[in-house]
């Protein structure tokens, strides 16, 4: 716990932090994109880049991370380590200056994905509590960090959560149990349990929650994405064998109690090799975007109508997000690239190729 002089210091310093409405006075362009990338297995940076994919700044990271975090109002934005994550370190981008690092409750990790609320004066995280395996959501102060209040997720492995609005967070338990000294190790193969979850923020009520049939208990769901429509996105890494016919992409509504899954070709679902990457909706809601690294492509589908669009081919790619434009998305890869594509006008274009450096898993727009 912070003492009170270090919470003095920090508020202080919070407080002088520039909003993102200042900070487009002094940068170019209204657009901003954060990101953590790698030099190699043991050089790692978190940074921000523009939307000509020009590198403004970078910081380097005492590990790999996973995936950003925007504070809705101040030009912060931290990074969440990769899982098993022990920390989250957060930027003042308009000094380009760390400023804080929050650290998971003992035998806990973070799952690399946090999330502020829609007024940033709190932070949600989800953790695992290693010695049982049980999913956790914290609610935490900002800027002090401090626990509010804490809920199970009522799954294990929580990995990433949105919000549906104020009160309702949807949560992605993958079902997967881990332990930090062999992390990669799936302790539960045979039990997985993955499932969704509709949680209340007032209480942890359970609103819904949506799991496989039985025989799909290896589909681990991971990545998951929501419109304004409320129409919440699923996508899943599937732990069973390469050769099997299972569902990669799933829609989720609040008041239906089981998933509807999506359709794609054949070539394209073996080429997915199993697993999902990112999970993105573009601005308008209607065109949904699932990429694949071992795949090496991003997948396309109109919502409404569940019509399969098309792919874009890009080595390695895993980063996503949409861009201010309509039916519009950027990409990024282990590669380097930086790619936009838009599936309705069947448009790609190369932004810029770092060729010296991997970007990570996920990064997230800034919209100054």
């Amino acid at each position: 716990m912070l003492s009170r002089r270090s919470f003095l210091l920090l508020s202080g310093a919070l407080i002088t932090t520039s909003s993102w409405a200042a900070l487009s006075q002094q940068k170019t362009g209204d657009t901003l994109y954060a990101s953590a990338y790698s030099l190699d297995k043991n050089t790692h940076f978190f940074g921000l880049f523009n939307d000509e994919g020009t590198i403004l700044w970078t910081a380097p990271l005492p590990h790999r991370a996973h995936a950003p975090v925007v504070h809705p109002n101040q030009s912060i934005v931290g990074i969440v380590g990769r899982r098993p994550g022990f920390f989250i370190d957060f930027f003042d981008v308009s000094s380009n200056q760390r400023i804080k690092r929050i650290e998971p409750s003992k035998d806990h990790h973070f799952y690399g994905h946090a999330l502020f609320s829609a007024d940033g004066t709190q932070l949600i995280t989800q953790e695992n509590y290693y010695p049982t395996g049980e999913g956790r959501i914290f609610i935490r102060d900002w800027p002090s960090g401090n626990i509010l209040q804490s809920f199970n997720s009522n799954g294990i492995g929580p990995h990433e959560s949105v919000f549906l609005n104020d009160q309702v967070l949807i949560i992605a338990n993958g079902g997967l149990m881990t332990h930090p000294r062999e992390d990669r190790d799936i302790l539960n193969l045979d039990t997985m349990q993955p499932n969704v979850t509709y949680l209340s923020l007032k209480d942890g009520r359970i609103l819904n929650q949506a799991s496989h049939r039985d025989e799909l208990h290896q589909l681990s769901i991971r990545h998951l994405d929501v419109n304004a429509k409320g129409t919440v996105a699923l996508g899943f890494q599937y732990q069973g064998d390469i050769w099997d016919q299972v569902p990669l992409v799933a829609l989720s509504r609040l008041e239906h109690p089981e998933l509807d899954y999506l359709s794609m070709p054949d070539d394209i679902r073996i080429r997915f090799k199993q697993y999902c990457g990112s999970v993105c909706f573009d601005k308008s809601g209607d065109i949904l975007a699932i990429s694949t690294p071992r795949g090496g492509l991003v997948a396309y589908w109109h919502v409404d109508t569940k019509t399969f669009l098309g792919v874009e081919n890009c080595r390695d790619v895993c980063g996503l997000v949409a861009t201010s434009n309509a039916h519009e998305f950027l990409l990024t890869s282990g590669t380097g690239a930086q790619l936009k594509s838009n599936p309705v006008q069947n448009t790609s274009k190369m932004v810029k190729n770092h060729t010296n450096i991997q970007w990570d898993n996920h990064f997230r727009h800034i919209n100054i």
